[in-house]
């Protein structure tokens, strides 16, 4: 059944285009929205009309074979599911562009004229369209095996922007913000321990190695696993944090909709409850903490992975090694933390240190 939402973000927090009012026609999983908001729907033209004939056309779209083979061909490749939600909002976004064309008759300049097209008119981010070209080139060299030169040609610029990271007073001003025992649990967490969002969402309580001190992060980005340190008192904040609610498979569930009415209390909720909090449940936290302590007035790109940047940033100037820290964030290569570098305050006294003993100085 169709309804209206007034919101003007996706389930995960970003920007879906529109005028305020959004059609997000008919109850869909969040998994849909992994892609580009509304897979392919051109900013400022989502109307309730043209977003119900583009959800007809997916569902013609789906129900070909060489789409359902496409599928099954990129779960076998052993990708995230978020990356292959992508993947497929990418597919269907080309379709989009040439609806009365069947795509594995596209000649190399049609889809390549697409990836210009969105390039131009959607103004996408070089890692965006990354994704893009990476999609396609699964769906028409690796599935289809058509080996077009367009893959050799395309050349995207990265741009390199130097991470956005808070001072320690400031982490310590937004931790103290939160009044709700499970969010200032669950940020202290990101904070202290340099997670993603999904991976301390995930986080189960035998994950907690009280002993060791340490934390098994299972199944991170790109499937990898590791251990990363905690401290005693983070320890004991989330062994109090669990025994509020004593959940036996989540550190962080949710409560889920409709539990106030239900005759439950938090207590109860949490305890019952088969899932973990949701990213929309973060995102709307941090969103209302950051301006009740006044950081959105002076850090405008503040958001969950700001906490990550800056406990990188924070752990060198504490004197941690550029390779303990790339293990501690998950990382196989230490070229990611380099960037870190550039932003500690050490270093900063380091270099005007150096400046002084320069010649003619």
């Amino acid at each position: 059944m169709a309804y209206w939402n007034r919101r003007a973000t996706d389930p995960y927090g970003r920007w879906c285009g529109g005028r305020g009012l959004e059609p997000l026609a008919y109850p869909i999983e969040q998994s849909r929205f992994a892609a580009i908001p509304f897979d392919g729907v051109e900013r400022g033209e989502v109307t309730g009309h043209a977003f119900y004939a583009y959800e007809k056309k997916h569902d013609a779209i789906t129900s070909t074979q060489w789409y359902q083979d496409f599928t099954r061909f990129v779960q076998l490749k052993g990708l995230a599911e978020r990356t292959r939600q992508t993947y497929y909002g990418w597919v269907k976004q080309l379709a989009a562009h040439y609806p009365d064309t069947d795509l594995t008759t596209l000649s190399p300049e049609q889809v390549l004229d697409f990836l210009i097209d969105r390039q131009d008119r959607r103004r996408l981010r070089p890692s965006t369209l990354n994704q893009a070209v990476c999609a396609l080139r699964t769906l028409y060299r690796d599935h289809l095996d058509l080996d077009w030169d367009i893959w050799k040609k395309i050349r995207i610029r990265r741009v390199e922007a130097l991470p956005h990271v808070l001072t320690r007073g400031e982490v310590d001003r937004l931790l103290r913000t939160f009044r709700d025992g499970r969010y200032r649990a669950y940020f202290t967490l990101v904070y202290q321990c340099g997670l993603r969002m999904s991976e301390a969402l995930h986080i189960k309580p035998r994950h907690i190695d009280g002993q060791r001190l340490v934390l098994r992060v299972v199944e991170g980005k790109g499937g990898k696993s590791r251990e990363v340190p905690i401290t005693p008192e983070l320890r004991n904040r989330l062994r109090r944090f669990w025994a509020s609610h004593r959940n036996p498979g989540w550190l962080f569930p949710g409560t889920g909709r409709g539990w106030k009415s239900s005759g439950l209390t938090l207590r109860q909720a949490l305890a019952r409850s088969t899932h973990h909090m949701t990213k929309a449940s973060v995102w709307t936290a941090l969103k209302v903490a950051k301006a009740q302590c006044g950081l959105d007035r002076t850090h405008d790109k503040l958001c969950i992975h700001t906490l990550r940047h800056s406990y990188a940033t924070h752990m060198l100037e504490g004197g941690a090694s550029v390779r303990q820290v790339a293990a501690y964030l998950g990382h196989s290569s230490l070229k990611p933390i380099m960037v870190y570098l550039h932003l500690t305050e050490i270093s900063e006294q380091k270099g005007r240190v150096a400046l002084s003993t320069l010649a003619g100085s």
